[in-house]
């Protein structure tokens, strides 16, 4: 019968695992701000008048109102950004001429989106 043989771990082992965690820890945050992630619930300021809600896990912004478009951010669900009144081939232009898919906001109460 074969011997399996567990080797001893020495304490100088695991700093090498110390390190690989923090960098993963430090590169996980690094992507999360990059993303925009930490500011994922975004308030409007209702500069424009319209405040919409993302009802859809995803919103892709785009720089124009095509899904052709290059797209300038991803908003989370529950974000609420300023709009306006112009929908255009199913996107509503936001604030600052970006462009999302209209189906996927909902106007909040008490704003002037129609």
């Amino acid at each position: 019968m074969a011997r399996i043989t567990v080797p001893k771990l020495e304490a100088s082992s695991f700093k090498g695992w110390t390190f690989v965690l923090i960098a993963g820890v430090v590169l996980a945050l690094l992507a999360i701000i990059d993303r925009g992630g930490l500011n994922a619930i975004t308030v409007a300021d209702g500069s424009t008048g319209c405040q919409l809600e993302v009802t859809t896990d995803q919103l892709n912004v785009r720089n124009g109102p095509s899904q052709g478009a290059a797209l300038v951010e991803t908003l989370p669900r529950g974000a609420h950004v300023d709009g306006t009144r112009v929908v255009t081939d199913g996107f509503r232009q936001l604030e600052e001429g970006r462009w999302a898919a209209d189906q996927f906001l909902v106007p909040l109460p008490g704003t002037n989106c129609a």
